[in-house]
């Protein structure tokens, strides 16, 4: 059951445009909040390692500290912390100027309802990975992991199908599943994303966990045979094989799709894949030719991919464009925000918000998005967030390293692992130049990697609970 419902989260998430309207996040985080509370209530019984733990602590912190920017404020104080907020909202929100208890007090944060809906989105995301790290087990990251690969394939199978039969040109009348018009027309949509770059955020997180199923199955099928071409051939027509053939091709669809979207954030992540996956193989064997031999192989079979989907795609990574015209104006813009909001930021998804007093170039654009997330989360959080924010990355990163030094997962948990690992690595380089996870329906994959990533799976915990 709860393997159906984090698949049908993930799905919702995507199918729905990335699930960036109203309509579509709303539900997706209720979800996500249910499915959470629900796991845990059921797996209450299991506890998670020490580094764990602190991890979900420090993400609590950040969520107190999201809502500190809500708590209205004395005029004498909120100039003392934030003395840009009130010439700010002078100038720029007139229920502040024109109302007189507005004005006597106010939050840190600029837009008080944005910061409430974006720390929904943290509650909500926060509530479904502490449920799937408690709940997870072996076999459940299995059934899991494969069915979001299957689900990788149908939506990569939507970008292909739709790219040959629509086309990719919005402004030139293409739409989204053939009915949908994107509101805003400056990106090129792939699959059911306004923004190719956000298909791409997507499939670099499931792509891994494809290349991490289909490694560990190659891995048993390596220990369980003898050495010679007739015991190889015996096992790729077993059931075992059969279902090792089927994610190689789930892999490559999700390769050409990827490639297909032009997306050069997409490629470049594609390269850090093969080369974390590479690095992982070289340290499971104990050999650097192993390693070596897997990028070679890996390479290889998406540089075939390339040729045959990528076939603009050379053109495409050449041309400068204005891509990093944009990124320079919006950091710049986002740099004489931090030097006014230093402490506290302007608060949790208030970017758009505070460029609408700080963006100096391209009027003709709205700068929703600082094109960093890292950078972003500094602009709206200050010190204030940005700090916790930073110790919750460093304690998540060392209980996942913790989790591969424990040395307790079997073949196929020690491949998922690294696949979810790999994706959130991948995702973490693309977010220093897009920002894929400010797609709830990424934000929520990444959740569910994340999961993977940190699970535990000790042979104690067998008797406590059922499986996922």
């Amino acid at each position: 059951m709860l393997t159906a419902a984090v698949v049908l989260l993930v799905a919702w998430g995507a199918l729905a445009f990335g699930s960036v309207y109203p309509w579509a996040y709303t539900p997706l985080l209720a979800g996500c909040a249910l499915t959470g509370a629900v796991a845990l209530g059921v797996h209450r019984a299991r506890r998670l390692p020490g580094a764990t733990r602190a991890a979900f602590l420090a993400l609590i912190v950040v969520l107190g500290a999201g809502a500190v920017q809500l708590i209205p404020l004395p005029a004498g104080v909120l100039e003392a912390v934030s003395p840009k907020t009130d010439a700010f909202l002078e100038q720029y929100d007139l229920g502040y100027v024109f109302g007189n208890a507005s004005r006597s007090w106010h939050s840190l944060s600029l837009a008080p309802r944005r910061t409430m809906v974006g720390l929904a989105f943290l509650a909500a995301f926060t509530l479904l990975l502490a449920g799937l790290t408690t709940a997870l087990s072996r076999s459940g990251s299995r059934r899991l992991t494969a069915s979001i690969v299957i689900f990788g394939v149908v939506l990569a199978l939507i970008g292909i199908v739709q790219k040959a039969m629509l086309g990719e040109h919005a402004w030139g009348g293409m739409k989204i599943y053939g009915f949908w018009q994107p509101v805003h027309l400056l990106s090129t949509p792939f699959g059911p994303y306004v923004n190719k770059n956000h298909f791409a955020g997507w499939m670099l997180m499931g792509l891994p966990l494809a290349l991490g199923l289909g490694l560990g199955l190659a891995e048993q099928g390596i220990r369980s045979r003898r050495d010679d071409w007739r015991s190889v051939v015996l096992w790729l027509s077993s059931p075992q094989g059969g279902r090792l053939q089927l994610t190689l091709i789930a892999t490559l669809l999700m390769v050409a799709s990827l490639l297909m979207a032009k997306s050069r954030s997409g490629l470049a992540g594609l390269i850090v894949v093969v080369v974390v996956m590479s690095i992982a193989a070289g340290r499971r064997f104990q050999s650097k030719k192993a390693g070596v031999m897997a990028f070679g192989s890996l390479a290889a079979a998406f540089a075939i991919v390339f040729a045959l989907a990528g076939t603009d795609l050379a053109a495409r990574i050449t041309d400068r464009s204005d891509a990093v015209d944009l990124r320079k104006n919006i950091w710049t813009d986002s740099a004489a925000v931090i030097r006014d909001f230093p402490l506290a930021g302007t608060g949790v998804n208030t970017f758009g918000t505070a460029m609408g007093g700080y963006q100096t170039t391209q009027k003709d654009q709205h700068f929703q998005e600082a094109h960093n997330d890292y950078l972003q989360i500094v602009v709206e959080g200050g010190i204030l967030v940005a700090l916790p924010a930073l110790v919750a990355l460093v304690l998540l990163v060392r209980a996942i390293w913790r989790r591969f030094a424990a040395g307790q997962d079997d073949t196929m948990t020690h491949w998922i692992r690294v696949g979810a690992t790999a994706g959130l690595v991948a995702i973490a380089l693309q977010a220093l130049v897009e920002f894929s996870l400010q797609m709830p329906g990424n934000a929520a994959l990444a959740v569910v990697l994340l999961a993977l990533a940190l699970h535990e799976t000790p042979l104690r915990r067998r008797h406590l609970s059922s499986d996922v």
